[in-house]
């Protein structure tokens, strides 16, 4: 962070992606501090031709950063790389990108999972900048470099070892992101919200507004956190009883019509992160001795519907 250009690397420019890039991007054109969009195909296509367009509060803006790739050697190396790609992409993309990333390199997580440190350094074991984090906010993509902000409030929150100056320079460039020491009660706090209103809301093919007038899928859902909370105390993370409740009164937060990622994956026919957001909770409760019986239902569900397992 020391030296007279900062390069900052937005990598997958989708929904969190883009709501992350487009204030930063137009902040700091024409600054020393650069930003990249990595990203690849079409949206890399429309990005470079016609800039990302996004839409936040009734507002639409086109933004161009200071470059769109994804070319490593075009990249360079990054003082930053925020990590706003799916979890099934980040060893694949860490392994292509690997020469944008060196011993100074900081990287921030923006991933709905419990374990992202780990799963970096699968492939970059010897990563040691990394500022796990995660986000509260739906944003989609329209179409390849369209990006809709649909609902919540953008809060951003990450650990890791504290580096205030960036933190600084990521509020100046428009992000509302906040550090604090303890990441993983947030990471875990966040997990009880989003994996089971995922699985739920893929499961019954349902939005967050007719999940929360369905008093007995509102009673699985509460079952599922409640297994989360056991699994979580396995993690030394205490997960109170209104942790839950406030993890329930969330839903109300969202327009009626909101889904959830992974069941908009499910829909599309695209990959989908089922592997951290569902079985990961069975497959970590069955290695501690939990009995998730609820989750276990909803499983069966989407394996019988959509056809996977």
């Amino acid at each position: 962070m020391n030296s007279d250009t900062i390069k900052i690397g937005i990598l997958g420019i989708g929904g969190i992606g883009g709501f992350v890039g487009a204030p930063l991007a137009k902040k700091y054109k024409n600054t020393s501090t650069n930003i990249i969009f990595i990203c690849r195909g079409e949206t890399k296509k429309a990005i470079q031709n016609d800039g990302l367009l996004f839409e936040s509060k009734g507002i639409t803006e086109t933004i161009f950063p200071d470059l769109t790739s994804d070319n490593p050697t075009e990249i360079g190396v990054l003082n930053v790389l925020i990590l706003t790609c799916k979890s099934y992409s980040i060893n694949n993309i860490l392994e292509t990108y690997k020469d944008c990333i060196n011993d100074e390199t900081i990287i921030i997580t923006l991933q709905n999972v419990v374990n992202a440190k780990e799963i970096i350094q699968k492939t970059l074991p010897e990563a040691n900048h990394i500022m796990e984090g995660c986000i509260y906010v739906a944003s989609n993509v329209k179409k390849p470099g369209h990006i809709q902000h649909v609902g919540g409030p953008g809060k951003i929150f990450v650990g890791g070892k504290e580096n205030k100056a960036l933190i600084d320079l990521l509020i100046a460039g428009g992000l509302d992101i906040t550090y604090v020491a303890n990441i993983n009660e947030i990471l875990w706090k966040k997990y009880l919200f989003v994996a089971p209103v995922a699985a739920i809301t893929s499961a019954y093919k349902v939005t967050f507004g007719q999940l929360l007038e369905d008093q007995n899928l509102m009673h699985i859902l509460e079952n599922m956190m409640i297994e989360i909370q056991s699994l979580a105390a396995k993690n030394n993370i205490i997960l109170t009883n209104e942790d839950i409740q406030i993890s329930k009164d969330l839903l109300t937060k969202f327009p009626f019509e909101s889904k959830s990622s992974l069941q908009l994956d499910f829909e599309n026919h695209n990959q989908t992160e089922k592997q951290f957001l569902v079985d990961y909770v069975i497959e970590n409760a069955v290695k501690y001795g939990i009995e998730t019986p609820y989750y276990n239902g909803v499983n069966e569900k989407i394996n019988t519907l959509y056809g996977v397992s």
